[in-house]
């Protein structure tokens, strides 16, 4: 009866586990990746008067701008006790009352530490008018995978020493008993909003860049701008290897020369350290989008010579003057990252090979690859060869095959894991460092990145009780619903509101509205069934009491939905 997941772990959950705390070990690391650890030291940066800026207590950076009689607080930390901690940093400065929230994007590091700063309702809270559906994707729809993969990228499981920063920040601090709890915007911006809040003068413009709800932050009395994530020092995250919809290079380009525009004396962006000095901004701003132009317009006219990305990648590299910009290392986003994404945002996945129209199954590819071998013995023997000869690459790509082939082999478990520890090892890039050694503790120790953690009082109330029904369709276990024409009501008593669930042959849809041919109706409040949905609360129980009622065929009603995955 779990169909869905915990709705507030987002993007940067981490992994409930015995592997989160682990001594610290010994691993070599590029001495540029230590020293990129200095841009986040930790403190309170006073920009100009009234705007300051706390770096270090977190992956991202929380902004406060003090105004006449209150203040305005710009992004509020991915945990509840990280805003907490920031707070307790500003209020060394100022005791004046917080008079609005600004969310600069749906990033979980720049809204989920919100609840620290006001209660449900409390001040205003200010974010595009996507920044709502953006958040819900992600917590709703695609949670597993992604909180998988941004582990492996943020490090989240590695001791120190393997864990040096994350590129944008010092570290993502979420923790399996971490707090979340972003409030949802009540005043939206389309293209720009002009607004007066404790006697600043504030422009909001939409800005799509690394993503697509991206706002700046312009005050036109001070010269300040605060540019979200549109940049930051280290090369742009055009694609990240954590997943994300596909980053329009053309828009982000657009976006920085908005901000080019301003002419600002004060640049503050959510991630690393202010810029001051007109100049000092102009040539920054320049140098970070005309380094993703050339990304772009480069990877653009190869592709137009008819070369796949792996050929591209191998023809397309920075010019001297933007790849030594200390802005434009790659301690984020990487070039060959970019060229792949922008390729894939134009022409989808396939690369123009025939080969790669129809790959041979693994199974069948594995086969062959030990055929060529002279068995899997022979394969696995040469690759680690190729790991003895320091082609930690070769012996990783090798290792996918004999996966495959020898699936509960120790041998290539550890195979494996030693080749992605010798890659993170010499990798200056934070993510792929991290992703890597995560990788390897998967492979080697069998550890899991994903987690869930219970959702504090009230957050569930913040949402809409739409988001917990139309995220069942991607659960659907398909293959167990092909002959299957069934529907299946919600009533909620509360609001008056209800839904039908249609089961139609591998495909499910929700739709508001109760149909009259339903098998059965789940008649509750929506309060006790977004409880349920998180898994707060035992639908038995519920049903044993009198919180939920089914009328109708119980038996039908459990069998409904019971097609769908239980996300535990």
């Amino acid at each position: 009866m779990r169909y869905l997941f915990l709705l507030m772990t987002l993007a940067l959950a981490a992994c409930g586990d015995d592997e989160t705390t682990i001594a610290a070990t010994e691993a070599p690391a590029p001495d540029a990746l230590k020293a990129h650890t200095r841009v986040f030291r930790q403190g309170v940066v006073e920009v100009t008067d009234g705007v300051y800026v706390a770096i270090g207590y977190g992956l991202a950076n929380s902004i406060m701008l003090e105004g006449d009689d209150g203040i305005i607080i710009v992004d509020t930390m991915e945990t509840v006790a990280e805003g907490r901690r920031v707070l307790a940093e500003f209020r060394k400065i100022t005791d004046k009352p917080i008079k609005a929230l600004i969310y600069t994007h749906n990033h979980a590091d720049h809204v989920f530490g919100a609840r620290a700063f006001a209660a449900p309702g409390e001040v205003p809270v200010y974010a595009h008018e996507s920044t709502g559906y953006y958040i819900n994707r992600v917590v709703n729809q695609i949670r597993p995978i992604i909180t998988t993969r941004s582990m492996r990228m943020f490090g989240h499981h590695l001791p120190e020493g393997e864990l040096i920063n994350d590129g944008i920040g010092p570290f993502l601090g979420v923790a399996e008993d971490s707090e979340l709890f972003a409030l949802p915007p009540d005043h939206t911006v389309d293209e720009r909003l002009e607004v007066t809040i404790a006697g600043l003068r504030l422009q909001l413009v939409h800005a799509p860049g690394e993503t697509n709800d991206q706002l700046f932050v312009w005050l036109p009395d001070k010269k300040v701008v605060l540019s979200g994530d549109n940049i930051y020092q280290a090369f742009p995250n055009l694609y990240t290897i954590r997943g994300t919809p596909y980053r329009d290079t053309g828009q982000w380009v657009a976006s920085l020369d908005k901000i080019r525009a301003l002419g600002a004396e004060y640049l503050v962006p959510s991630h690393t350290r202010p810029l001051t000095g007109a100049d000092t901004i102009e040539d920054t701003l320049t140098a970070y989008r005309d380094a993703i132009q050339y990304v772009h317009d480069q990877t653009l006219r190869y592709m137009n010579k008819g070369y796949t990305p792996d050929q591209i990648v191998e023809r397309v590299h920075l010019p001297p003057h933007l790849a030594e910009h200390p802005w434009l290392q790659p301690f984020y986003g990487k070039v060959s990252w970019s060229i792949r994404s922008v390729f894939d945002g134009y022409l989808g996945w396939f690369d123009g090979n025939p080969s790669t129209l129809q790959p041979l199954p693994e199974s069948e590819r594995a086969r062959h690859m030990a055929d060529l071998a002279g068995g899997d013995a022979a394969l696995l023997d040469k690759a680690r060869e190729a790991l003895a000869q320091g082609d930690a690459q070769w012996a990783l790509s090798l290792s996918d095959d004999l996966a495959v082939l020898r699936p509960d082999d120790d041998q290539v478990a550890d195979l494996r894991a030693a080749a992605l520890r010798r890659l993170a090892e010499g990798e200056a890039n934070p993510n792929a460092r991290n992703y890597y050694f995560t990788a390897a503790r998967e492979a080697a120790d069998g550890l899991k990145p994903g987690f869930r953690a219970p959702p504090p009082d009230g957050f569930l109330a913040t949402l809409p009780i739409d988001n917990f029904l139309h995220a069942m369709p991607a659960f659907l276990k398909a293959e167990e619903t092909l002959d299957a024409e069934e529907k299946l009501g919600f009533e909620f008593t509360d609001s008056g509101r209800a839904f039908t669930l249609v089961i139609r042959h591998g495909v499910a849809v929700v739709h508001e509205g109760l149909d009259d041919d339903t098998a059965a109706v789940l008649v509750t409040r929506e309060p006790v069934w977004k409880q349920i949905a998180a898994g707060q609360r035992n639908p038995a129980m519920a049903l044993a009491g009198s919180d939920l009622d089914i009328r109708g065929g119980k038996v039908a009603a459990l069998r409904i939905l019971g097609y769908f995955e239980k996300m535990d």
